[in-house]
């Protein structure tokens, strides 16, 4: 089963990233309200772990080639 994020809005479930099905495809739906306290604690975690990095590294790979150089170390 895949799981994906998406914002309920007009009535309609809008998918937050790219979804691989064909158009009009039937599919059944289980869903769970995510708390904004969850997302507010889930970016808390990433900042923190951003400012780690920062921390080590002395900045932060933002592109893909700072990060493909990054690698190479």
């Amino acid at each position: 089963m895949n799981e994906i994020e998406a914002i309920y809005q007009n009535q309609v479930f809008k998918p937050l990233e790219a979804v691989d099905l064909p158009e009009n495809q039937r599919v059944r739906l289980n869903f769970q309200a995510i708390e904004v306290r969850d997302v507010r604690t889930w970016l808390q975690e990433v900042q923190e772990r951003q400012r780690r990095i920062v921390e080590q590294r002395g900045y932060f790979p933002d592109s893909t080639s700072d990060i493909a150089e990054d690698r190479l170390r």
